[in-house]
């Protein structure tokens, strides 16, 4: 400021030799006052003159400052709502403003960059960089992050408790929480791309992509019918099985008759049955309890094989003796060597020579629901020689030969191992159960039993446990697919494995199969027990009743409570071994009342030929 300022002059006064001093006047006295003033400085002027060089070193220090100290607004809004967030966090380095009302906040920064982290509560945070050069407004939305919902019922709108509550995000691990007394839930920290699933055993699970939302209630439909089965006496029916019409969603009774089934939504009705009772459909309505009284039911049947079957003269007289008789179902050989019908799973029809059509099942099925009888599909599941003879692979191997193995009468067995038999098998069993078979029934569901066993190779060891668990395995897949198509599941076993309680080397035991089917089927011919088998003077085949008798209490021994599901087939024909008693009306009658008075839900009766003794029948 000097160098553009006019320089200060200063002056001395003049001296006056003495000589020439004159007294002052008035006058000169003011005139020299006045040279004063201008030639010598006072002391506001000395101040100013040290204070401009102070205020030129502070503008050195403090306006460069002040011009790298940019100043930034940043406005924070709901992503959602486009609404401003008062009270966020705007951190920059260590230092921290909040936002204001309408969102937004102020700062300044002297560095060249820094880090800015806006955060709220129940909000995502968000982290962007400003410096030199970034516009001086900003624009942040953030995210909610906070979940919170309602669950309640579709249709009384009250809270559900309880609720199982499952957040997945895309990637990362998932949270789970329940519902409250009052239907609440809640979850923080919810990722983009999340979805909710909710899960209760009375209203079964649903699921649903959130999307950008994050308040979201759910109204639940029940997914449960609940209800109670007793017998025409009033007693409570345990294990009867309730299933929804289509078969897709099922339960059993409890020791009380009690019942609750699951998983289901729309239904209008259930049907219940169990061993030894009929059949009930039971309306389901908006209460969605039902209660069903069942009636008793015997199933008296005679057995029709390939030979009945392609005779019309034979198959009638089964028919009238069906409408004559307390004889009200018969079993229809479906398969045994070949398939008798022109069958439609692939498996079978893969296989040259095995499906040999003998009947048409909608004729012959349409004929016995006319006559008002029960129809029972009897199909041989592994001694099936053509399927062997076919898929060697498939088959029991020869360990000394390589070959296929064969049995004492030259047969052909395929493998109880092999799964992929366990399908096709079960998947021919539902194929009769929709064409509207009543029920189907396994026969040969065992490994074999005769022949050179020594020679057997099944591909794994041959141990008990093992044949146990592939028998079971087996029926069980069986039984549900049969079961899911609507017709009850048996099977057909060896009465001795109920006498000894073991799987006599085949795979059976009652134990195993007896809680997976709707009924046993134990072949309790007396003329195949051995002497000493059953405690009675003299071979079994000449004490039919007694030989019936001890079967089935062993039987209730194993597995008490389990009459019920016996449902036994019973000799109807002489076994041609010298000394043996010959069978007549009153073999069969004695056996049919043994059985009887065992408690057993049916019988049925046996005879190759389809010849019986109408004589032992009582009339209808």
């Amino acid at each position: 400021m000097q160098s553009k300022s006019s320089p200060i002059r200063f002056e001395r006064a003049a001296t006056i030799p003495n000589s020439r001093r004159r007294p002052a006047t008035a006058q000169s006295i003011s005139r020299l006052r006045q040279q004063q003033r201008w030639s010598s400085p006072t002391w506001p002027v000395s101040i100013a003159l040290f204070a401009v060089p102070a205020l030129l070193v502070l503008a050195t220090l403090f306006v460069p400052r002040m011009i790298a100290s940019p100043q930034f607004t940043v406005h924070v809004t709901d992503r959602l709502t486009g609404q401003g967030i008062p009270k966020a966090a705007v951190t920059f380095g260590d230092e921290s403003v909040a936002t204001d009302v309408t969102g937004a906040a102020t700062f300044r920064t002297s560095v060249d960059q820094v880090d800015v982290t806006i955060a709220s509560p129940g909000y995502e945070a968000a982290t962007t960089t400003i410096g030199k050069g970034s516009p001086a407004e900003w624009q942040v939305a953030l995210r909610p992050n906070v979940l919170r919902g309602r669950v309640t019922d579709a249709e009384s709108l009250s809270a559900l408790p309880d609720v199982d509550v499952l957040l997945s995000a895309p990637s990362g691990p998932s949270q789970s929480a329940k519902t409250d007394e009052n239907g609440i839930y809640q979850f923080a920290s919810v990722p983009e791309g999340a979805s909710v699933r909710f899960t209760s055993s009375d209203y079964g699970t649903y699921e649903e992509s959130l999307g950008e939302r994050l308040s979201f209630n759910v109204a639940l439909s029940p997914t449960v019918i609940t209800g109670n089965v007793v017998d025409s006496d009033g007693n409570p029916v345990a294990s009867a099985r309730v299933a929804t019409m289509d078969g897709a969603a099922e339960t059993t009774t409890a020791v009380d008759g009690t019942f609750r089934l699951t998983g289901v939504a729309n239904v209008d009705a259930v049907v219940i049955s169990a061993s030894g009772f009929g059949d009930q459909v039971v309306a389901v309505d908006d209460t969605r309890s039902v209660s069903a009284q069942l009636d008793h039911s015997m199933i008296k049947a005679v057995y029709a094989n390939i030979g009945v079957l392609g005779d019309p003269e034979r198959w009638n007289k089964l028919i009238e003796i069906a409408d004559t008789t307390e004889i009200n179902a018969i079993v229809v050989d479906v398969k045994q060597d070949t398939i008798y019908y022109d069958t439609q799973v692939p498996f079978f029809r893969d296989i040259d020579g095995m499906v040999v059509p003998v009947f048409d099942p909608k004729t012959l099925l349409a004929q016995l629901d006319e006559h008002g009888i029960y129809s029972i599909a009897r199909m041989v599941v592994f001694k099936d020689p053509v399927v062997a003879e076919a898929r060697p692979d498939l088959a029991v191997r020869n360990e000394d030969t390589g070959d296929v193995w064969r049995d004492m009468n030259g047969a052909a067995w395929v493998n109880a191992f092999n799964e992929e038999l366990w399908q096709a098998n079960a998947d021919l069993g539902a194929e009769l159960a929709t064409l509207g078979f009543d029920e189907v029934q396994y026969d040969y569901i065992r490994f074999p039993s005769d022949g050179d066993l020594t020679t057997t190779d099944f591909g794994r060891d041959y141990t008990e446990a093992n044949r146990r668990a592939a028998i079971t395995g087996a029926v069980a897949l069986g039984a549900k697919e049969v079961h899911a198509a609507g017709a009850h599941f048996a099977v057909d076993l060896f009465p001795i494995v109920a006498l000894l309680g073991d799987d006599q080397g085949i795979g059976q035991t009652v134990q195993d199969l007896a809680p997976l089917v709707d009924y046993v089927c134990l072949m309790v011919y007396p003329s195949h027990f051995e002497t000493g088998n059953i405690p009675v003077d003299g071979p079994p085949n000449d004490f039919p009743a007694e030989t019936v008798t001890y079967t089935m209490q062993k039987a209730e021994e194993l597995i008490p409570g389990t009459m019920g599901k016996m449902r036994p087939w019973l000799q109807d024909f002489t076994y041609p071994i010298e000394g043996y008693k010959a069978y007549g009306p009153e073999e069969v009658k004695a056996q049919i009342d043994a059985a009887e008075a065992a408690g057993v839900s049916g019988w049925m009766l046996w005879n190759a030929a389809g010849e019986f003794e109408v004589a032992a029948l009582r009339p209808k």
